[in-house]
C-alpha cells in the first residue's frame, strides 16, 4: 500500500510541477516606428482656427498631442488635438501652416 501512495504522490507532483512554474513575463512590445496614421482632415474652419479630422476606427490620440498634417506627401500644417471629439471626429487646433480638406494626419 506504501508504494501505491508513493506512485500517487509522484503523479500528482508531476501533474502539479507546472503550476510551481513561473512563466517568464512577455517581452515588452516595441512601439511601431515612424508616424502613426490618425485620418484625414474633413473640414476646416480657418476663422476660428481648427481642423475637424475623420479618424473612422483608427487610433484616436489624447487631447494635447500634436499632429500633422500632409498633402502629396508634403506637410501642410502642424496641429494640436483638442478635448472635444465625437467618434468618428476629432477636433484639432491649426497651430501653423494650411491645412486643407482631404489631407493626411498622422502623429
Amino acid at each position: 500500500m506504501t508504494s501505491h501512495r508513493a506512485l500517487a504522490v509522484c503523479g500528482i507532483l508531476l501533474l502539479t510541477g507546472c503550476a510551481w512554474h513561473k512563466p517568464k513575463p512577455a517581452a515588452p512590445v516595441a512601439a511601431a516606428a515612424g508616424p502613426q496614421r490618425v485620418g484625414k482632415v474633413a473640414l476646416v474652419n480657418e476663422e476660428l482656427g481648427f481642423v475637424l479630422v475623420d479618424v473612422g476606427s483608427l487610433y484616436v490620440p489624447q487631447a494635447g498631442t500634436a499632429l500633422k498634417s500632409f498633402s502629396g506627401g508634403a506637410e501642410t500644417g502642424i496641429l494640436a488635438v483638442s478635448p472635444e471629439k465625437q467618434r468618428p471626429f476629432i477636433v484639432a487646433d491649426i497651430i501653423r501652416g494650411d491645412p486643407k480638406v482631404g489631407d493626411d494626419v498622422e502623429e
